[in-house]
């Protein structure tokens, strides 16, 4: 076996590792805050509430839900408030019925890219690097997993 495929499967695995790592960092304990995620049955997490903060005028959102959203259809139940001390709506969602923890991960990006649709006009984005690629190494891998998971999670 040739040194350029151990490399490009040491990156793969690093890629996949990096990912692995991010999901479980989302699960731990932190002394005297408790757990950065809560972990649920897949009925109860359908059901729990997800939420953002988004910079405008409760009754804009009230008019129609940005794209991401709207694309769930009726699976989701949305609701608008105001945000406290003023600083515009609260934009909230959940499933109606029982979902994967991938679904709630596409509902996690989804509020996301809804609050910038609104915010700014447009979702940015990381990817591609302004000043190229990042180089095949372990390392590179490792933080294009996580960049890949990141939306889906919350965290980087």
């Amino acid at each position: 076996m040739d040194l350029s495929t151990i490399m490009s499967r040491a990156a793969g695995l690093a890629g996949g590792a990096g990912g692995e790592a991010l999901k479980r960092l989302q699960h731990v304990r932190l002394p005297g805050v408790g757990q950065s995620s809560v972990t649920d049955d897949p009925r109860t997490a359908a059901r729990r509430w997800r939420a953002v903060t988004v910079l405008t005028e409760p009754a804009r959102l009230q008019e129609s839900l940005p794209a991401p959203l709207a694309a769930f259809g009726d699976r989701l139940e949305v609701r608008v408030t105001p945000a406290p001390g003023d600083r515009g709506a609260e934009l909230a969602a959940r499933f109606r019925g029982p979902v994967t923890e991938d679904e709630i991960g596409h509902l996690r990006a989804a509020l996301r890219e809804a609050k910038a649709l609104v915010e700014v006009g447009e979702v940015l984005r990381v990817d591609p690097q302004p000043h190229g690629h990042r180089k095949p190494t372990p390392q590179g891998r490792t933080v294009e997993g996580m960049a890949q998971r990141a939306p889906e999670e919350g965290v980087l």
